[in-house]
């Protein structure tokens, strides 16, 4: 059925894919290069009206975008769910479907929360999101903690940063790079210098053994630490499953529970509290609605997965976040991390929250000259890019010889 609006049809469809300077982030699966890949997709009606999202900016979700841009070409923005049917990708339609939420939004003058439903919070809370970093390529001009930060005392020191800089009262550490019981003394520094009350979370990457994660977590449970949860511990949704028959301790994943086929059999076998949404990933953001009310059914609790995004990614998740009801956690970001971007109003945290943007749509504006200056810098570099598990091994395994670090496996469990 048509949406009775005769110039609603988008006419226009463009890949634009982009790259951004990238801090040396460290993680289980290697480092970060010192650049990093995106994709801005933007949709144009016959009568001007403009959509705009972000997706991942691996070369194989570029092709499957500018493959399938002739379904969306012609296409009613309200006609999502053929959309969704004929394009059996969730990554792909999530970047078409956020576009066209914004799209819509643009066109009556409504924010795209109030498309999803409606405003169940005021603000969204976010996580200041600490890594263990290397030096990085100009560290006297980065966002936040230029150098390296490879011990516990300096991780004391970049956390002083985030909050001082955007007030995060929630801390997640990625974990998975020194040693668990190092981690562990970093989690003890982070509760000293900002409260034994400090929710805290670690995000080892799968990179502990059922055996370890065990010790590990009844060590948590008889400290007085604010530990929310464990996020990915062990390699795998069985391992999971092993670890939560013998601790009392949440679990969360955004590894292992990535899509709705995925639910039953977690739920099933016990294996998680916690799934991490993502609209990049788990089909837009009406599946990020849809992931809320399934985990609701099932009271498994939602957080919000991140990785390296700009300001547009930055706009959606507020706007899907605002109209989540079972959102329980402080949803992750690796915003304030990127001196990059492509919003001509870039985001400011206040208390470690955002509130979402009134204005038609996401509220985002292109800044068209840094598109066009990110766009150039895609194409003359080799920037870090991956959509999968896989892809994202590959590519960070990759980045370490960037560091001096060309015998690096990621073998998991490591510990």
């Amino acid at each position: 059925m048509a949406s009775g609006l005769s110039n609603m049809r988008v006419t226009d469809v463009e890949i634009i894919p982009v790259a951004h300077r990238e801090p040396r982030l460290r993680n289980s699966w290697g480092g970060h290069s010192d650049v990093a890949a995106r994709t801005i997709v933007r949709l144009t009606t016959a009568d001007g009206f403009v959509g705009v999202s972000e997706t991942y900016g691996d070369e194989q979700v570029i092709s499957d975008l500018n493959r399938r841009s002739e379904l969306v070409e012609g296409m009613d923005p309200y006609e999502r769910k053929p959309l969704e049917l004929q394009l059996q990708d969730p990554m792909t339609f999530g970047a078409f479907e956020t576009a066209l939420y914004d799209l819509i939004g643009r066109v009556h003058g409504e924010p795209v929360y109030s498309l999803l439903g409606g405003a169940v919070r005021d603000e969204v809370e976010f996580s200041g999101y600490l890594f263990y970093k290397h030096e990085d390529a100009d560290p006297e001009s980065a966002a936040v903690a230029g150098g390296e930060v490879m011990s516990p005392e300096a991780m004391v020191d970049e956390a002083r940063a985030f909050v001082d800089r955007g007030g995060f009262e929630v801390l997640k550490l990625k974990g998975g790079v020194l040693e668990p019981d190092e981690e562990l003394r970093t989690l003890e520094l982070l509760a000293e210098e900002f409260g034994r009350d400090t929710p805290l979370r670690i995000d080892p990457n799968g990179t502990w053994s059922v055996e370890t994660a065990i010790r590990v977590a009844r060590r948590l449970r008889k400290s007085d630490l604010t530990v929310q949860f464990l996020e990915d511990p062990v390699p795998t949704m069985h391992a999971h499953a092993r670890l939560k028959r013998q601790i009392d301790f949440p679990v969360a994943t955004n590894m292992y529970v990535v899509d709705f086929e995925e639910i039953a059999p977690a739920v099933e076998a016990d294996a998680v509290d916690v799934v991490l949404s993502d609209h990049h990933y788990w089909g837009g953001l009406s599946g990020n609605v849809d992931l809320d009310r399934i985990a609701r059914t099932f009271d498994i609790g939602v957080g919000m997965h991140s990785n390296s995004h700009l300001g547009v990614s930055m706009a959606a998740m507020t706007h899907v976040a605002t109209a989540m009801p079972t959102l329980r956690y402080a949803c992750d970001t690796h915003y304030p991390w990127m001196t990059d971007d492509v919003v001509l109003r870039p985001f400011e945290f206040e208390n470690g929250r955002l509130e979402p943007r009134d204005e038609p749509g996401l509220g985002v504006e292109i800044d068209e000259d840094e598109l066009e200056r990110l766009h150039e810098k895609y194409r003359e570099s080799d920037p870090l890019a991956y959509s999968s598990v896989e892809s994202m091994a590959a590519e960070y395994a990759d980045a370490m010889s960037d560091i001096g670090r060309t015998d690096w496996l990621p073998n998991k469990p490591r510990w």
